[in-house]
C-alpha cells in the first residue's frame, strides 16, 4: 500500500496512522493554474512538498515524487510503474477533490481509500454532533463548545477569568508611529530557489510578485515561526488585532496560517505552546484568549461548515449581486489608500490580516456590489494561505454576506470604521468626516446606498434597525443626493479613474 499525500497534509500523522512501505507525493501544475494563485502561494506549496520529500527519505522511507502538467499525468505515471495498487490519503480538506481523485485512480486500474485527517482537533462526527440540524451557525456557541471539549483556558468548568472573550479590550489601535516587532524571515534554500524557477518558468501572468518570498517551508521553520510569535508578538496580540495600520504589514499577527494550512505545524501544539508562554505570567489575557479563539474557535469553524455547506455555499448569492472585479483588485492605480496599501501588500507578500480581508477588501466587495463567486476566486488567487476551505466560508459567508449560515448581518462599515481602526486616512486624498462631494470618501455614499438597497432584507436585524432610523432622518434631496453619488463611483471605479 503507498500513502499519498497532498501538499496541505505535511505531517506524520497520516503516517502514524498506516507506517506504509511507499509515499507518494504529486506536483500537478494544473492545480495552482484555476484560479491562477499567486507566485508566492506556488513557491510555498512546491518547496514545502520537496522539503517533506527529502525529510522523509532521510529518514529511510521510499519516496516517488512526480511532476505533472495535470493530475491525472501524474497518476497515469504513477501505476504504470504499480499498476492495481492501492494509494490510501487522508480526507482532502477541499470539497470534491477525493470524488475527482478516486474515479482517476480506479479508472488507471488501482484502489483509492480514504483515512480520517488528524490534522484537525475536532472529527467531522463531532462537529455534526455539535450542529445537529441546524440552518445556521454562530461561532460564540461553537468557542464555548471547544473551550470546554479542550479545556483550554478553563477553570472548574468555567472560562478564565470570567468571561468568555475579551473582544472589547482588542479593538485599539497602536499610538501614532508604533513600530510593533519584525516577524522572522527564512532565507531560501537550494530546493526553495529551485521552486522559484520552476514557477518563474511555469506560471506566467499571475497576480503578484515572485521576489522576497521568505515564508517558512519545512517543519522546523514553522517551529521557529511559532516560537517567535509567542516571544516577540503574543503579548500584544490582543489589542491590536483588529487595527489598520498604514506603516507595518504584520503589526502583532501570527503569520502562521501559511504553515498550519499546509500541515507543518498541528493547530493542538500552537495553542499549546502560547498557553505555555502564558502559564509565565507574560502574556495577558486578553490576548491569549483571542489568539487561542482564531485556532480553536474560528479555523475549526469555518471548516466544518464548509464540509457540510458545501457546494450550496460556494453557489450563495442572497444579495444578487453582479459586477465584475474592478481594475484595483489587479494592482490597478487607485487614491484610496487603504486598499491600495493593502493590495500591494497582497501583491507583494500574498498576506494580509484578516480585518483588512474583512472589513477592507471583503467590505468593499460588498458596499460595490461584486459577484461574491468573483470575489471568492481573487482571494484564493491573491493569498499564500488560501484554500478553498479557508476562502468559501470566509469570503461567501462573512465577506459578502451571500448566505446567512454564518452571519445575521452583513460586515458593512464605512469610512468611520476604517479610520477610528487605523491611520490610512490621514493621508488619503479623499475625506473620510465627507460623503459627499469630489472629495468625498467613497465607502460612505457606497455604503448608505447599499443599506438603501438592501433595506427590505436587513431593516429587521436589531443590531441594524437604529441605522435606518440614522439614514431616515436625512432630507430626502439628501438620500437622492448620496445614491447617486454611489452609482457615479461605482461607474468610475469600473473603468479605474477612482
Amino acid at each position: 500500500m503507498t500513502l499519498w499525500i497532498l501538499g496541505d497534509q505535511l505531517n506524520h500523522a497520516a503516517l502514524e496512522q498506516l507506517s506504509p512501505r511507499r509515499v507518494l507525493l504529486l506536483e500537478a501544475y494544473e492545480l495552482g493554474r484555476t484560479p491562477p494563485m499567486h507566485p508566492q502561494k506556488l513557491v510555498l506549496f512546491f518547496s514545502a512538498m520537496r522539503h517533506f520529500a527529502q525529510e522523509l527519505r532521510a529518514s529511510g522511507r521510499e519516496v516517488i515524487y512526480l511532476q505533472a502538467e495535470t493530475l491525472a499525468e501524474a497518476l497515469g505515471q504513477f501505476f504504470q510503474a504499480h499498476p492495481g495498487a492501492t494509494l490510501a490519503q487522508m480526507q482532502p480538506a477541499d470539497y470534491g477533490f477525493a470524488e475527482r481523485a478516486g474515479a482517476i485512480v480506479e479508472g488507471l486500474g488501482g484502489i483509492y481509500r480514504l483515512l480520517p485527517n488528524r490534522l484537525w482537533l475536532l472529527e467531522p462526527e463531532e462537529f455534526d454532533r455539535w450542529a445537529g440540524n441546524r440552518k445556521t451557525y454562530r461561532l460564540e456557541y461553537f468557542y464555548r463548545f471547544m473551550r470546554q471539549r479542550t479545556g483550554y483556558l478553563m477553570q472548574g468548568g468555567q472560562p478564565v477569568g470570567g468571561a468568555w472573550n475579551y473582544d472589547a479590550e482588542n479593538r485599539k489601535a497602536p499610538p501614532p508611529g508604533y513600530q510593533p516587532p519584525a516577524p522572522r524571515r527564512f532565507a531560501p534554500d537550494a530546493i526553495t530557489l529551485a521552486v522559484v524557477e520552476t514557477v518563474r518558468e511555469k506560471f506566467r501572468g499571475h497576480f503578484g510578485s515572485l521576489e522576497g518570498f521568505a515564508w517558512p517551508v519545512t517543519r522546523q521553520q514553522g517551529l521557529e515561526a511559532l516560537e517567535d510569535f509567542v516571544q516577540h508578538r503574543l503579548a500584544a496580540f490582543g489589542p491590536y488585532q483588529d487595527a489598520l495600520v498604514e506603516q507595518s504589514w504584520s503589526l502583532h499577527h501570527s503569520l502562521l496560517s501559511p504553515a498550519l494550512n499546509l500541515g507543518l505545524l498541528h493547530p493542538a501544539e500552537v495553542v499549546e505552546r502560547a498557553l505555555s508562554e502564558y502559564d509565565k505570567g507574560s502574556i495577558p489575557l486578553a490576548s491569549i484568549e483571542g489568539f487561542v479563539r482564531q485556532i480553536i474557535g474560528w479555523r475549526e469553524y469555518i471548516y466544518h461548515v464548509y464540509r457540510r455547506e458545501m457546494p450550496g455555499l460556494l453557489e450563495a448569492n442572497q444579495l444578487q449581486a453582479s459586477r465584475p472585479l474592478p481594475p484595483l483588485f489587479w494592482g490597478a492605480p487607485t487614491r484610496m489608500r487603504c486598499l491600495s496599501t493593502v493590495i500591494e501588500r497582497a501583491r507583494q507578500r500574498g498576506y494580509a490580516h484578516h480585518i483588512e480581508r474583512l472589513m477592507l477588501l471583503a467590505n468593499f466587495a460588498l458596499l460595490y456590489g461584486i459577484e461574491p463567486q468573483a470575489l471568492n476566486a481573487w482571494f484564493v488567487a491573491a493569498f499564500v494561505d488560501s484554500a478553498d476551505w479557508v476562502m468559501v466560508p470566509n469570503v461567501l459567508g462573512m465577506g459578502v454576506f451571500a448566505s446567512p449560515i454564518l452571519s445575521s448581518k452583513p460586515y458593512a462599515a464605512s469610512g468611520k470604521y476604517i479610520a477610528r481602526m487605523g491611520n490610512h486616512c490621514q493621508h488619503c486624498a479623499f475625506k473620510v468626516a465627507e460623503t459627499l462631494g469630489e472629495q468625498a470618501c467613497p465607502f460612505n455614499s457606497l455604503y448608505w446606498d447599499f443599506m438603501a438597497r438592501h433595506r427590505a432584507l436587513l431593516e429587521g436585524n436589531p443590531r441594524l434597525g437604529v441605522l435606518y432610523k440614522t439614514w431616515d432622518k436625512r432630507k430626502p434631496g439628501e438620500h437622492t443626493a448620496i445614491r447617486q453619488r454611489a452609482q457615479e463611483l461605482r461607474e468610475r471605479i469600473a473603468q479605474g479613474e477612482v
